[in-house]
């Protein structure tokens, strides 16, 4: 086969539609289907049939590659399979999307490739006229979903303007932007009323925040009183159509398999939210939460209740949480937590050691290490509104502290003080040695220089090599905002290495 191709590009030649590679390739796969025949006791001989479905899906044949495979499911023993099964779901998928408006589909959607992502990446538009389905604040992986300015402790602070009003917290919190471009012209008998839509969210425009890698659907927005391209993508979904209930069904059958193939639940989750189907996709995560040992079920249901069931804080944050105890290197997790506990709804001693657990295993980006900073001013302030957490986390009190001590209560228990102190001298070497700080001014970043300083002089004091070296970098590149930030932050070091070993 790969004779045929080398052979076939060399000589360019084609043969009607079809290249010479093609060609020969498929007589090969006849003659290899054709000897098994006499094979019948052959368990796995149907992977040369499967094999043959792969090969038309890289030439861009789907139909012969959803034929194959779907002949294939249909045999005695193979309904059950888990790789054909996800297959074939994908292929479905495929083809039920390619059906969609072409208005409202992605250009770059890949609905393989998707199905391996072990991240969700936000992908933009900047077509003129149209609007992504997700909005800058609900980005995934991304800085923008914490600002700079968000925390009490973060770098230009000092440069934002007092007039803004910042809303409060509400019960309700929603984040689909209001639009008022057009009015869905959408047959309200279409809609069931006993179930939520995800397009129709908070508003009667059909629009949705959701990341694309979640929903991947362009929703064009028209000044027109009428949305043309919506609705026929509306009639298109709620028509009955074998593809989309062939992919729904084979992606569930290898999602719970034994072991379960984890590739086909993103897939599932996007095709349930493109049919309207968010019921479905929460009751399809929920139930896989329960016995998943990857972060990815957790990431997927903690954003949907995050964006349509924001009640559900608890859920959300635990989470978000048990996303980053799985994976640790999780910065979307982080994110997220971070962005609840600046709403009010993730305290700080939590968000302290979500943030240490994820700093242990990467190296972190500024608004991470920023977030730790405030952390730090939070907790060993003297009237730190965090002191009722700490008495709700169950800490047996050590003798040594009392309740007006300045010393954060988080670090009553004996374990943790030993569990800091060795995390203290281990970021010592592996965040703030002289090759990182080197390494880091050769980048340029002073944004990340300031944190990551300003946190190392609340670990081991204004005097540490990396504070100083910091210092002095920032001050040749003239970058007064950072200055401010680490001067502010040096003045009020808090020396949690020098307290704890005075301690023990």
């Amino acid at each position: 086969m790969e004779i045929h191709r080398r052979l076939a590009d060399d000589s360019g030649m084609q043969q009607g539609t079809r290249s010479r590679y093609y060609l020969r390739t498929q007589k090969l796969y006849d003659v290899w289907i054709r000897r098994q025949i006499w094979l019948a006791t052959c368990a796995e001989k149907h992977l040369v049939k499967l094999e043959l479905a792969l090969f038309y899906l890289s030439q861009g044949n789907i139909d012969n590659a959803y034929n194959t495979t779907r002949t294939l499911i249909a045999q005695n023993g193979l309904q059950t399979e888990p790789t054909l099964n996800l297959i074939h779901g994908l292929i479905s998928y495929d083809k039920w999307y390619s059906g969609l408006p072409k208005d409202m589909q992605l250009e770059e959607f890949d609905v393989y490739s998707e199905s391996c992502a072990v991240s969700m990446a936000t992908h933009r538009s900047n077509e003129k006229g149209q609007k992504d389905s997700s909005d800058g604040s609900c980005s995934i992986d991304v800085d923008s979903s914490l600002p700079g300015c968000s925390s009490e402790s973060s770098i230009n602070n000092s440069n934002i303007d007092k007039n803004i009003k910042i809303p409060k917290k509400s019960g309700s919190v929603h984040s689909v932007e209001e639009i008022d471009s057009f009015r869905s012209q959408v047959d309200e008998k279409m809609v069931d009323t006993n179930f939520q839509s995800i397009f129709f969210n908070t508003s009667n425009i059909p629009t949705c925040g959701l990341e694309k890698s979640l929903l991947p659907l362009r929703l064009k927005h028209s000044d027109r009183s009428s949305n043309d391209c919506f609705d026929s993508y509306w009639t298109y979904k709620s028509t009955p159509n074998a593809f989309y209930e062939d992919a729904e069904k084979c992606l569930r059958v290898a999602l719970y398999s034994t072991p379960p193939v984890m590739a086909a639940l993103l897939p599932l989750i996007q095709i349930l939210l493109l049919g309207d189907k968010l019921k479905d996709a929460l009751a399809e995560l929920e139930k896989i939460c329960h016995s998943s040992t990857t972060a990815l079920p957790f990431r997927l249901r903690g954003r949907l209740l995050e964006y349509f069931d924001q009640n559900q804080v608890s859920i959300i944050s635990s989470c978000y949480a048990e996303a980053l105890r799985i994976d640790p290197t999780c910065s979307y997790s982080m994110e997220r937590l971070t962005k609840l506990h600046r709403k009010g709804y993730y305290n700080t001693i939590q968000l302290l050691d979500a943030i240490t657990s994820h700093l242990d295993s990467v190296n972190g980006k500024p608004c991470i290490w920023e977030e730790l900073v405030s952390c730090f001013l939070r907790l060993f302030s003297d009237c730190t509104s965090d002191y009722g957490d700490c008495m709700s986390c169950n800490v047996q009190r050590d003798a040594t502290f009392t309740t007006s001590s300045n010393f954060s209560c988080v670090f009553w228990e004996q374990h943790t003080r030993e569990t800091w102190k060795v995390r203290c001298r281990w970021w010592m070497n592996h965040h703030f040695s002289h090759n990182i700080c080197t390494s880091e001014t050769l980048t340029g970043d002073c944004k990340l220089l300031a944190s990551k300083a300003a946190c190392a002089c609340h670990l081991f004091g204004p005097d540490f090599g990396y504070v100083k070296a910091v210092e002095k970098y920032l001050s040749g590149q003239e970058a007064n905002d950072e200055i401010t930030f680490l001067s502010r932050n040096m003045e009020s070091s808090v020396r949690l290495l020098e307290a704890l070993e005075k301690l023990t």
